[in-house]
């Protein structure tokens, strides 16, 4: 229940509250259409509640439908919402969060359809060419931290562009969202495996080149259903947690089964890389350089605004160096190292969007996309195509605990900084 909303027995439905049920579902649908987490479209509708002058209001959240009854005076209404695309918008989400946040005190629901009206006419802040080569500086910028080099480098640039342009062109189209995964997942590695065997061939190298095939497609992780996954999961949101969790493995099991085909088709091999052939000065600038622009490559492609790229790259480049110091210098386990590096992620992320007046899931999600384990990943699928179960069990592991540190960090930042996930604040019917 929100801030400032009373508690009065009911016992009439209202048909006056239609116009208040539908600017409060609107917004819920805007939010969740946006890729805000379940706490942060209730909280928004509730703020939305609160200012037209409901006393009440319960809410049941979805990944993509809602329904909603909101009490006032005698009288109460239900209204049920669908949000047909899931998606992220970063700039729309900032822009509601804001909105929803500093709406006054006896608004009128035509007023709260008027900011959506506005705020829905938006266009992207980016041209889809753009994100396409901002996604594909990103996928680079892994490839470089998975130990990728020159000729990995080029195929994984050349096969995320065309991956992420043909995914925002069927998005466009609303093609079937796993369909769409697949087939950009299928276009972007056997772009890369063609890129790097022709380059291969040019300069004589023999390498079989493996890095670069998982940095490739890294721009399909389901980056915002994940993260909100595990933070509704953390706020005992059930229902809407694990079926986002089971969106986000829908879209992962697509990528996965086309990064399968082609790495059996291109013959690739597991074996790790060694790290390039750098003096180790140079090795950390260029690490740290690719952590920050990665991030903000990524928030692009994700329409967050230019200020809220930069701030991203930074809170980015901070929690990989963190992660990085705790691997290379410290010997730490991964997950411990991708823990702690989202703890500081989501720290910097929640203090930076208040302070600029954005959505701090917008900051911390593309920063944590940066850590992905796509080495062990690849190898995990690898091995697995082979037969080799043991070694793919390792690899696996590596790579799921390595996730597991990543959404725990992230979690405790939201924790520490919010009592509502302390103390849990609801309140049932009739309580």
């Amino acid at each position: 229940m929100a801030r400032g909303l009373t508690h009065h027995p009911h016992t009439d439905t209202g048909a006056e509250l239609a116009p208040e049920a539908h600017a409060i579902v609107r917004t819920g649908k805007a939010l969740l259409s946006c890729g805000a987490e379940t706490y942060r479209v209730r909280l928004g509708m509730e703020q939305v509640a609160a200012a037209i002058g409901i006393e009440w209001l319960q809410s049941h959240v979805t990944l993509s439908e809602l329904t909603v009854t909101l009490f006032k005076g005698a009288s109460f209404r239900t209204q049920v919402g669908n949000v047909h695309s899931v998606g992220v918008n970063g700039d729309k989400l900032s822009q509601l969060e804001r909105m929803t946040a500093e709406l006054a005190s006896g608004s009128t629901p035509r007023q709260v359809e008027d900011r959506l009206d506005t705020i829905d006419a938006r266009e992207k802040l980016y041209a889809p060419w753009l994100q396409a080569l901002c996604a594909a500086i990103a996928c680079v910028a892994v490839a470089f931290l998975n130990n990728a080099w020159s000729v990995e480098i080029a195929g994984v640039f050349v096969g995320a562009f065309l991956g992420q342009f043909l995914k925002a062109l069927f998005g466009k189209a609303r093609i079937n969202v796993y369909l769409t995964t697949m087939i950009a997942a299928l276009l972007a590695a056997f772009v890369y495996m063609g890129v790097t065997a022709g380059l291969s061939w040019l300069v004589h190298d023999t390498s079989t080149h493996g890095a670069g095939f998982v940095p490739a497609l890294i721009f399909l992780v389901p980056g915002f259903p994940l993260v909100n996954a595990l933070l509704d999961l953390v706020k005992t949101d059930m229902t809407a947690g694990l079926s986002r969790l089971a969106y986000a493995f829908m879209i992962l099991g697509s990528a996965s089964a086309a990064l399968l085909v082609t790495a059996w088709i291109g013959g690739a091999s597991p074996d790790p890389l060694p790290p390039p052939a750098l003096p180790g000065p140079v090795w950390w600038v260029l690490a740290l350089v690719a952590s920050g622009v990665g991030v903000a490559g990524w928030s692009v492609m994700f329409n967050v605004g230019r200020r809220g790229a930069v701030l991203a790259g930074c809170v980015g480049l901070a929690g990989n160096a963190v992660r990085l110091v705790m691997l290379d210098l410290w010997a730490a386990p991964a997950w411990l190292a991708a823990m702690i590096g989202c703890l500081v992620i989501g720290a910097l992320a929640t203090v930076l969007g208040l302070h600029n007046k954005l959505a701090g899931v917008t900051l911390c999600v593309p920063a944590a996309l940066i850590m992905v384990p796509g080495a062990s990943a690849y190898r995990a699928l690898t091995f697995f195509s082979e037969g080799n179960f043991a070694d793919m069990t390792t690899n696996a592991s590596l790579a799921i605990f390595t996730i597991v540190g990543m959404a725990i960090g992230l979690s405790l930042a939201r924790i520490l900084s919010n009592q509502t996930w302390i103390f849990d604040q609801r309140r049932a019917l009739g309580a």
